[in-house]
């Protein structure tokens, strides 16, 4: 499948990769460059950072994953014909227990789920999705079925978009399921993004980055029949959900040229867009920090990094805010940016503060530090398009 170089953000940290205080490292870096397929406009990063140098250094770092939709997906799972009590239900990992902990509770209780120790051989507490594919092989699917048989319905959320494999992914987890069975994908997607020049959708750990017709354009390419669309609305980023039928009859969708066009040019427009907003947001805090002095960005995770990074604004932040306990006191992955509590906005007399945490939870965090805005200080979002885009409010 011929592909072409979309566009090259070079060297990017590896955004996990906390520092401790007084560290002479720094996080690894590696090139980062964006290709697009030709035939059906879908977009991945060139070449991969190294799964072992992605793999969390610490037990503590979580990931969430939107959750206000479940109960409707198990309702939907629920109709699909010839689904019943009697029914297998399959999971890939620790992401889909609250699905399958919906299922036990409406009383389908033949649940089981893929175990990284047991079943891949992944003993490693910090190990985490990015680590699981090193051992999708038919060895262990051969274990898992004998362990569990083949499922009748199999679930996948958030998952998929982190294979560096996408046709070995696809097939491992066809071959846990029966002939004429399901399997539940769930993923980002990214359309909204593109379409804002949003650069914080640009994740190392995120190798794809799926619309509803490219998603749609691969998994048709497998033998699957697509049974059940939908994108949920969310804050970040909209929800894609399909539900695809295993099936013995071809199901490759002839490619629409007005559709890949489409996409392509989606995607050309969001890498113009971020390279006119990067000369923007320099512009703009350049102003701001003559105006105020110092300015913080509330949030330590890795949309804070590919925003600070992507940028190039290391050297316009003076530090990150975060409450969590375990991320207070180190340093960030690039510019050796110190963590340190809310506090710190009063203490340091910030006035004008980033927001670079999920836009669903910036609201609390307005109303929760009333005290600053209050006193003059001015929150804005580094998320384009958000109510407190930092275009619009600074």
């Amino acid at each position: 499948m011929k592909s072409s170089r979309l566009a090259d953000f070079g060297l990017q940290p590896v955004s996990n990769r906390f520092l401790t205080k007084g560290d002479d490292i720094e996080a690894p870096r590696f090139p980062l460059s964006l290709n697009i397929r030709e035939d059906i406009g879908l977009i991945f990063i060139d070449k991969p950072f190294p799964i072992e140098e992605l793999k969390p250094r610490y037990n503590w770092l979580t990931c969430f994953e939107p959750e206000d939709h479940l109960d409707d997906l198990v309702v939907n799972i629920l109709k699909l014909p010839n689904v019943t009590q009697n029914s297998s239900f399959g999971a890939y990992s620790f992401k889909d227990d609250s699905t399958l902990r919906r299922l036990e509770k409406l009383g389908y209780g033949n649940t089981w789920r893929i175990d990284p120790e047991k079943d891949l051989g992944v003993s490693d507490e910090c190990a985490n999705v990015e680590t699981y594919q090193f051992f999708l092989n038919k060895e262990s699917a051969e274990r898992i079925k004998e362990k569990n048989g083949l499922a009748d319905v199999f679930i996948v959320r958030h998952v998929v978009e982190h294979s560096y494999d996408l046709q070995g992914f696809i097939e491992f987890v066809k071959s846990l399921v029966k002939p004429g069975g399901y399997i539940v994908w769930e993923l980002p997607d990214c359309e909204r993004a593109l379409i804002n020049g949003d650069c914080t959708t640009i994740w190392e750990e995120h190798v794809y980055y799926f619309t509803e017709y490219t998603f749609v354009s691969v998994i048709s390419e497998y033998n699957l029949e697509i049974v059940h669309f939908e994108s949920v609305p969310y804050a970040l980023e909209n929800s894609l959900i399909v539900i695809a039928k295993v099936s013995d009859k071809k199901t490759a969708i002839e490619p629409s040229r007005t559709a890949v066009d489409l996409e392509i040019n989606r995607a050309k427009e969001f890498v113009k867009h971020v390279s006119e907003r990067k000369l923007l947001i320099r512009r703009k805090l350049e102003t701001l920090r003559e105006k105020y002095g110092q300015i913080a960005i509330f949030g330590a995770g890795h949309l804070t990094v590919a925003f600070i990074s992507i940028m190039e604004i290391s050297d316009l932040i003076h530090f990150v805010i975060d409450d969590n306990p375990n991320k207070k006191g180190l340093n960030m992955p690039l510019g050796k940016l110190e963590i340190l509590g809310s506090e710190s906005l009063y203490e340091k007399n910030i006035k004008v503060c980033l927001l670079g945490l999920n836009p669903q939870n910036q609201s609390k965090v307005i109303d929760k530090h009333k005290k600053f805005v209050e006193n003059g200080g001015i929150f804005g979002s580094i998320f384009p398009h958000s109510q407190y885009d930092l275009d619009n409010i600074l």
